[in-house]
């Protein structure tokens, strides 16, 4: 009990160390920090809440700093267009696409991580079925851990639900507050939201708004 108590206090310090990369998303940044190099931040958030809308925001400030970043798409739901409206420079994006199968999503991540080629890499499992989850090792997520560590990289994964617990440096809640709408009762689109974004780890009293102008979840 003693040894886990030192051993998660000497991780604190280490994030309290740890170098931050700003994303540009001046709310999640006055919550978090900014990312951690090194380090895996992970989403969390229904379908819709906004969490994809946000790391999109991400990757555009990373790809206008010269990053090379990866999407590994499991499901297949990357939209160019839509990232190359939010801002990312798609000339610095590696797309992979794993034709809905979630576990070449996982060992494709792998091999990003060991390759040491990106500065930020985008594992998006938002549809991936629970059942998979479910099943997943733990050690895959401290295997990507360990492999990002010491590395300028980041590492963001999206999930319906909190999966990462102590392989992750950071963890965030987003949720979608309100929604707003355009056009007549027949055909009305959504033109924007307000959502809400909560610090799950390392804890914290705070949370933050921000306004989205997609309906990505």
């Amino acid at each position: 009990m003693i040894a886990r108590g030192v051993a998660k206090l000497r991780e604190f310090a280490e994030l309290r160390q740890a170098e931050r990369v700003l994303t540009g998303v001046a709310p999640f940044d006055r919550l978090t920090g900014g990312l951690i190099r090194g380090g895996i931040c992970e989403l969390t958030g229904a379908e819709g809440s906004g969490k994809r809308g946000l790391v999109l925001s991400m990757i555009a400030n990373l790809t206008r700093a010269n990053n090379i970043c990866a999407v590994v798409d499991a499901s297949d739901s990357f939209d160019p267009p839509s990232a190359d409206r939010s801002g990312v420079k798609l000339d610095k994006v590696l797309w992979v696409k794993c034709g809905g199968d979630p576990k070449k999503a996982v060992l494709s991540t792998d091999y990003l991580i060991q390759s040491g080629l990106f500065g930020g890499i985008w594992l998006d499992l938002s549809l991936a079925e629970k059942d998979f989850l479910d099943r997943l090792p733990s050690s895959y997520w401290f295997r990507f851990k360990v492999g990002l560590k010491d590395t300028p990289a980041v590492l963001l994964v999206t999930l319906e639900e909190t999966r990462l617990r102590s392989a992750s440096h950071q963890s965030v809640r987003v949720s979608k507050e309100a929604s707003e709408w355009a056009g007549d009762s027949g055909f009305r689109v959504m033109r924007g939201a307000e959502v809400r974004l909560e610090m799950v780890k390392p804890v914290s009293m705070g949370n933050e708004h921000l306004s989205v102008t997609n309906g990505e979840g």
